[in-house]
């Protein structure tokens, strides 16, 4: 399932490999109703990866380098001639750490067809370009080229097993489903998967939220992409922050996808081995957290994921220390009027009212609530959320959406953390905690959500994973984002739209 090679190798796949990837989506485009993706093969000569930059799952990567290198060199060979792309489209291989522009052009002519901006790009993550028919009719005969023109080297995927063809290097060509219809279809595949940790989790428990139905079963989906992070007993993924983990986490945030796993196989052996690593990281007030670092997402990559647990083992203990994550942290992160997603132990606060911060502990008071809900001890959680709740949904701006930093409607507003906090104001309505007009204000949410939706029905709008600091937050980049997606997903399922 990981890749253990030395290196691999791109562009040396032979001709049988190259056919077929060549191809349409199989199995995605119902008689043309579905938008299709035609992959790319490539001619580029091997370029080695270093050992510790191994593909998820096995998978390929393809390396797209800079000036005075080959180029990565893409064909469609087999492209319909009744086939009329929008986009060309990849998919990040490897998680990244600084700021790239991937040049776009045409290898005989060298006319340049555009550049692709990305700045802290998380694996998985689509980036695209819009062709217009000129593109198209050159790109037939010459084939598309890619150079890096700043940053370091770019992994893309570029193959292997069950690997959708959405994450590969493709055209895109619209079908005739509204966004809503495509949504649901890269949901009910493994088009969303995420790096193992939050963001997985929020796709994953946004399809173990949506009710299955004829054609669409959201739960063995789920289980889909969980065995490809769980093989016999055993966690393995690629560690974004070190080499490849073997059941090592990095950290507290790693620990959401545990959730989705107690609520599919209760007796899975790995719960108890994130309970051991929970029990490592409680201090003395009874937080679990990283050293001095107190953050909201440990509501809901903790707490939340500890209440499942505790659930499947019928723990009180843990039950009682599932509580504690999200009732602590709401007393030091929210005053009132002002929420803060991290605090320090030297007292330094950080993402002053920052939307995805507001998420994470809204949903994961929300979600941790729903599982404790027949207790008699939770009133007083019930009473912060429903104050908590009603600061956020003052701050909704009239397109459904939240800003990026909610306090500042005029910011471009993030759709993920938008998703993530209307999910839980429904959620919380559905449970009465808050009003019904909460309901509606996360309806309001789901109709805003979907302008923001490609033509195959990948959520865009998402502020960028929270590497690059404070000014990347605040600006206007943002991001085709599937974990965003599982967030919508909960959303959905709350408001009763699917």
């Amino acid at each position: 399932m990981i890749q253990r090679r030395k290196f691999i190798e791109t562009g040396a796949l032979g001709l049988a490999a190259l056919a077929a990837m060549s191809r349409p989506a199989v199995g995605q485009n119902r008689g043309g109703e579905l938008a299709r993706y035609f992959t790319a093969t490539t001619n580029s000569a091997a370029i080695p990866i270093l050992l510790e930059q191994r593909a998820p799952f096995g998978w390929k990567l393809a390396v797209v380098k800079g000036t005075g290198s080959p180029p990565l060199l893409l064909e469609w060979p087999n492209l319909p001639t009744d086939a009329d792309p929008t986009h060309f489209r990849i998919a990040v291989g490897l998680d990244e750490r600084d700021d790239k522009v991937v040049e776009v052009f045409l290898p005989t002519s060298g006319r340049v067809i555009g550049s692709m901006e990305l700045r802290q790009a998380s694996q998985f993550q689509l980036y695209q370009i819009a062709l217009n028919r000129t593109d198209i009719a050159e790109m037939r005969k010459e084939g598309l080229g890619l150079r890096m023109t700043k940053g370091a080297d770019l992994e893309i995927l570029a193959g292997g097993d069950s690997i959708p063809d959405a994450l590969m290097p493709h055209l895109l060509v619209p079908g005739r489903a509204d966004p809503m219809t495509e949504y649901f279809a890269r949901m009910d595949s493994l088009a969303c998967v995420q790096q193992f940790g939050w963001m997985e989790g929020c796709v994953l428990d946004g399809l173990l939220d949506l009710p299955s139905k004829p054609g669409r079963n959201y739960q063995k989906r789920a289980s889909d992409h969980l065995a490809l992070f769980f093989n016999n007993g055993r966690l393995l993924y690629e560690n974004h922050l070190s080499s490849p983990s073997d059941g090592k986490l990095y950290g507290i945030e790693a620990t959401l996808p545990f959730a989705a796993l107690a609520r599919l196989d209760p007796r899975h052996p790995m719960l108890d081995h994130v309970v051991g690593f929970w029990r490592e990281k409680i201090r003395p007030s009874g937080l679990i957290q990283d050293g001095g670092h107190l953050s909201s997402e440990g509501a809901y990559t903790v707490g939340y994921a500890l209440a499942e647990i505790a659930r499947a083992k019928n723990s009180e203990e843990l039950m009682l220390l599932a509580l504690a994550q999200v009732r602590l942290r709401q007393a030091a992160l929210f005053d009132g009027q002002v929420f803060w997603r991290t605090l320090e132990d030297d007292g330094k606060r950080e993402n002053r009212n920052w939307a995805r911060g507001i998420a994470w502990q809204l949903l994961g008071m929300a979600r941790t609530l729903t599982v404790a809900k027949d207790r008699e001890d939770i009133g007083d959680l019930i009473l912060s959320f429903r104050k908590f709740a009603t600061w956020a949904a003052a701050l909704q701006r009239d397109d459904g959406l939240w800003a990026v930093f909610a306090d500042e409607p005029a910011l471009t507003p993030d759709t993920a953390g938008s998703a993530g906090i209307a999910a839980a104001l429904a959620i919380g309505a559905n449970h009465g905690w808050i009003g019904p007009e909460a309901l509606s204000a996360a309806r309001k949410t789901y109709v805003g959500l979907q302008a923001h939706l490609t033509p195959d029905g990948f959520l865009g709008g998402v502020s960028q994973s929270n590497k690059g600091g404070e000014g990347l937050q605040r600006g206007d980049f943002r991001s085709i984002y599937q974990m965003g997606m599982g967030l919508m997903a909960q959303l959905i399922a709350a408001t009763h739209q699917s």
